[in-house]
C-alpha cells in the first residue's frame, strides 16, 4: 500500500486507512512495525540509464559539481 506522508506540527505522519487499522485490531497508541521504502514515480528504465551514467561519469560530474 502506498500513502502520502502529511505534516503534523514538526513531524510527518502516514495515515493507516480504516479498513487497515481494523484488519489488524491496530489502536491509539499502539505500537507498530513498518518498514519505509520511498516510491521512486519516473520510469524505471530511464532510472537505471541515469544511475549506469552517473557510475559511468561520477569522477567529471563530481569535478562540475565542485565549480
Amino acid at each position: 500500500m502506498i500513502q502520502k506522508t502529511i505534516q503534523v506540527g514538526n513531524s510527518i505522519a502516514v495515515i493507516i486507512p480504516k479498513k487497515v487499522l481494523d484488519e489488524k485490531s491496530i489502536k491509539v497508541g499502539d505500537a507498530v512495525n513498518f518498514s519505509v521504502d520511498p516510491v521512486f514515480t519516473a520510469d524505471r528504465e530511464i532510472h537505471a540509464l541515469t544511475q549506469r551514467l552517473i557510475k559511468q561519469y561520477r569522477s567529471a560530474l563530481e569535478e562540475l559539481a565542485s565549480r
